[in-house]
């Protein structure tokens, strides 16, 4: 399998991209583990060890994260990801397989733990940097991770093409992916405390739901916390973004009354008219409750 290494590494972050589309990105060690079909041969992603080799390669496929592992990986300033080798022997063949992807200038996987047996994917990543005295290597994000277009990338000023612009491009990538890691945790958290239906009409599709902020994570008290979140499906989210839902402080959902007014098909009657004056189906653990003062707030926008 080695001679197709290149084309292998581009068929895992097709695969990535794939599920991501229908997962947020987000993905169960299980799956992970069972990996996807290449050319015949199974190619799993994750293993019982954070550098994962598959069977076959030579140089990692993938780096992963535990959220309680023993190792302090974690993003520095300037915008890398500092990983440590496994354990405290260098010549590891393990950390050898590191240098290798560091030699050969391979790109990887990154998985990154936001809760026990849920990883985000980011990819790809490369190692820029080993160094085996201080027992880890130094990744980075590529700026194409993160959506950033060549338009975007080229309306930088002249200041791009210096040295220590670089860093600056970095820190906006990784900025970007730990905002992408928190809405992920977020949405993870508060799914989970709703037992993964919408609070207001029950739909229980994961897929088409979302971890929706009561205050908005641009304000200073808009933390990504459960009580600071709502499980809604895609259509009560938007209605709630934009007012014509709200929610009071008492947890009854209030429509506006231009909208319980209108005329329209079986959308407008039975997934937003008929929620007026609903309960909503809140956690089971009241600690998970939205918080009423947070409600109270955004409500009054909604009546104002």
């Amino acid at each position: 399998m080695s001679d197709n290494d290149d084309d292998l590494r581009i068929q895992v972050f097709l695969w990535l991209k794939w599920r991501s589309e229908e997962n947020g990105g987000v993905f169960d060690w299980q799956e992970l583990a069972s990996g996807f079909r290449y050319k015949g041969q199974v190619v799993t992603l994750v293993g019982n060890t954070g550098i994962w080799v598959p069977k076959g390669l030579d140089v990692p496929i993938s780096i992963t994260t535990s959220n309680d592992g023993p190792y302090d990986d974690g993003f520095t300033a300037e915008g890398f990801l500092d990983y440590r080798y496994r354990g405290t022997d260098p010549e590891h063949w393990q950390n050898r397989a590191l240098r290798r992807a560091f030699q050969q200038r391979r790109p990887m996987v990154y998985f990154h733990s936001i809760r026990p047996g849920r990883y985000q994917a980011i990819w790809p990543v490369f190692i820029l940097h080993d160094d085996p005295l201080g027992l880890r290597v130094r990744v980075a994000i590529d700026p194409a991770y993160g959506d950033l277009s060549i338009a975007s990338r080229v309306s930088f000023d002249e200041s791009f093409r210096k040295a220590d612009s670089e860093i600056g491009v970095r820190r906006y990538v990784t900025a970007l992916t730990k905002q992408r890691l928190h809405q992920s945790a977020f949405r993870e958290f508060v799914l989970d405390a709703y037992s993964r239906q919408c609070t207001i009409c029950k739909l229980q599709h994961s897929e088409l739901l979302d971890a929706a902020h009561i205050i908005s994570d641009s304000e200073a008290d808009g933390l990504p916390i459960v009580q600071n979140g709502l499980s809604l499906c895609k259509i009560h989210h938007a209605a709630y973004d934009r007012n014509i839902l709200g929610i009071s402080p008492d947890y009854v959902v209030r429509i506006r009354e231009d909208i319980l007014e209108e005329v329209d098909g079986p959308m407008l009657k039975y997934g937003l008219q008929s929620m007026e004056g609903s309960k909503l189906n809140l956690p089971k653990r009241k600690s998970d409750y939205p918080d009423r003062d947070r409600l109270d707030r955004r409500f009054q926008r909604f009546v104002s």
